[in-house]
């Protein structure tokens, strides 16, 4: 078996030359171990951002689905109120006509399409519109809601009724909401 002696001529003496092979393969290791902790760490960064854009679309998600629930219920309860109150002053009815005809072109025939239920209260209220314009006639229609009325011009048709009036509004604001 050969021996290792001191090689004085190159400088070097066996520890000094184990000591750099030692030192060589240790740095070789440690950076064969941090770019496989580095890998991993990649990994598990990746998850956890895959994980936080999950988060980010399950918040919206349910943002949003909150926001609509509180829309329906918001307007569940105004519909209620406004019902009730329709229901003990039946005049607003005829108060939401007038406020449409000072709206539309008031030429010509005007036809107020109604519920028959409430032919008795707009015939009450009829001189009233009278002087608002000469020529309105009232068409009872069963199709419609009792909770308010059509009023049709020759150019033009203004629905007054509670229900079609709360779906506009709700339309109106989920539109606006969209664009935001």
């Amino acid at each position: 078996m050969p021996v290792i002696r001191d090689d004085t001529r190159i400088g070097k003496t066996a520890d000094h030359v184990e000591r750099e092979a030692y030192e060589r393969g240790f740095e070789a290791g440690e950076r064969a171990g941090m770019e496989m902790g580095l890998q991993k760490a990649q990994v598990v960064i990746d998850k956890i951002e895959a994980s936080f854009k999950d988060l980010a679309q399950l918040k919206e998600g349910l943002a949003a689905n909150i926001e609509l629930q509180c829309v329906e219920l918001a307007v569940d309860l105004a519909r209620k109120i406004l019902l009730k109150e329709l229901s003990l002053r039946p005049e607003l009815i005829t108060d939401m006509v007038r406020e449409a005809l000072l709206r539309v072109e008031r030429s010509g025939r005007i036809t107020i399409r109604i519920h028959p239920s409430l032919l008795d209260l707009f015939e009450r209220y009829k001189p009233d519109l009278l002087n608002m314009h000469p020529d309105i006639v009232f068409e009872p229609d069963a199709l419609l809601s009792p909770y308010g009325a059509v009023i049709i011009t020759r150019t033009e048709e203004v629905i007054t009724d509670l229900d079609e009036q709360l779906r506009t509004l709700v339309r109106t604001m989920t539109t606006g909401r969209q664009h935001d």
